[in-house]
């Protein structure tokens, strides 16, 4: 160091070390690997475009998290003209309280296999976005920190 430097003016310029930079571009691609080929699924779902027709619940299945319980109901969709039939198939955001057995409601099927949705749509495109967001982001990080140059020479 120069007289005129001291260590708090001194700027890291260190790189993440090769290593480093890979784990996080493995963990970037497994996050764009998940996420985009759910956007249409995904999509649809938020807007409840699909074929409209009748959830008919059968079971309701329940997975116990320490301080919350989880659960949906499984059971049969049939389209509207009957031309479509999934058995068994899961109702997207449906709990304990929401059907019984036997019950009856209007759902949409918009392509995603052993699930479909109610009517209103779904917010699971939140979730989507944030990992797609998450995914990008960390490869935009990688390409500034490697693509970029580095400080130049510095005068004194």
């Amino acid at each position: 160091m120069s007289p005129t430097t001291t260590a708090s003016t001194v700027r890291r310029t260190r790189r993440p070390s090769g290593f480093v930079s890979g784990l996080v571009l493995a963990f970037a691609c497994i996050l764009l690997f998940v996420s985009l080929p759910n956007l249409g699924n995904v999509a649809r779902a938020a807007t409840a475009e699909g074929v409209a027709g009748t959830f008919t619940a059968g079971q309701l299945t329940c997975v116990r998290h320490p301080g919350h319980e989880t659960c949906e109901w499984t059971g049969t969709f049939e389209s509207a003209g009957g031309t479509l039939r999934r058995d068994p198939t899961t109702l997207y955001g449906s709990g304990r309280e929401s059907l019984k057995e036997g019950q009856r409601v209007k759902a949409v099927d918009v392509g995603n296999a052993g699930r479909v949705y109610s009517p209103e749509g779904s917010h699971e495109w939140i979730f989507t976005a944030l990992l797609l967001l998450t995914g990008y982001g960390l490869l935009a990080w990688l390409a500034r920190r490697h693509l970029t140059p580095g400080p130049g020479p510095s005068r004194t």
